[in-house]
């Protein structure tokens, strides 16, 4: 009787033991995870990188990341090619576990910026080639393909059916009922700030099963994309504004000043005309470079 009440006071123990533990699973599991990813994640892309803010509650489904910084490889301009200010996530629980595909409430980024080197993102392409290990030994890649293949026997006249028609099952994707972007940067030679809040709604919503992962980071990039483009496209015509406007302004002001006054006039309508038109050299190169810097992005994104 004494141990069947020993035996149960241990079982009880432990009980509380482990509903303690999951009570503080929110407390807990974030400086463990930003510990793991601080040392492992510079391992893997060979480059700085630094996790500040990470926080999840498995019990309201709410996932926080928030001052993170991956460092570009050296030799490059920028000190990271990643920095991001804040990154929330708001996931219906139930989702894990039952129903054809996960279900996202919202996503929230706010405040990032991405450095991605001209013309071809080597820095990117070199991370890459760190966490993939480079690439593979050329007398292994020789090896493989000399093996010779080897071609299955036919099968014989009794054992030869006709295969089981097997109805494949679509994969568990996802439904993000809302993706909302802020305070987005992007330089590409010349960094291009977005100054609208960028909003993508119902990813996956008119699927069973979800959109897949590479379908909401296609969705993700074509907003981007088409803002920035946008952007650039906007300064380019401004320069072009600004500078049409100063000559107007320039040979209006010199005309007065030639009625009013003679050859000081007229030499003031040169200068101003001189000005005018270096001006309006100055708005045309920053027009192509700012157009060059889209073309450039969306030249890249397109692979």
């Amino acid at each position: 009787m004494k141990a069947i009440k020993v035996i149960g006071k241990i079982l009880l123990w432990t009980l509380a033991v482990v509903v303690v533990l999951l009570l503080a699973l929110p407390l807990w599991i974030g400086p463990v995870v930003k510990g793991v990813a601080n040392s492992v994640v510079p391992g893997i892309t060979g480059t700085d990188f630094h996790l500040g803010e990470f926080g999840l509650n498995p019990y309201t489904g709410t996932l926080h990341v928030g001052d993170m910084q991956l460092a570009n490889p050296t030799n490059f301009s920028e000190k990271n090619a990643v920095d991001l200010k804040a990154f929330d996530v708001d996931f219906a629980m139930t989702s894990l576990l039952f129903g054809k595909k996960y279900r996202v409430e919202f996503v929230e980024v706010n405040g990032v910026f991405v450095h991605i080197d001209v013309p071809k993102a080597d820095n990117f392409l070199k991370i890459a080639e760190n966490a993939t290990g480079g690439k593979k030994d050329t007398q292994a890649e020789a090896q493989e393909v000399e093996q010779p293949k080897v071609e299955p026997e036919a099968p014989k006249a009794d054992e030869a059916a006709e295969p089981e028609q097997t109805e494949e099952k679509p994969s568990k994707g996802v439904q993000i009922d809302r993706i909302t972007l802020k305070d987005v940067t992007i330089k590409y030679g010349l960094p291009v700030k977005i100054p609208m809040d960028l909003e993508i709604t119902g990813i996956g919503a008119d699927s069973d099963y979800g959109a897949a992962f590479m379908d909401v980071w296609v969705a993700v990039k074509d907003k981007v994309l088409s803002a920035a483009n946008s952007v650039g496209g906007a300064l380019g015509d401004l320069g072009k504004g600004a500078a049409s406007a100063l000559k107007d302004a320039g040979g209006a002001a010199a005309d007065t000043l030639k009625d009013a006054g003679g050859a000081a006039a007229d030499t003031l309508k040169d200068a101003g005309g001189a000005a005018a038109d270096a001006l309006k050299d100055a708005g045309g190169a920053a027009t192509d470079a700012l157009k060059s810097a889209g073309d450039g992005l969306k030249g890249l994104f397109g692979k």
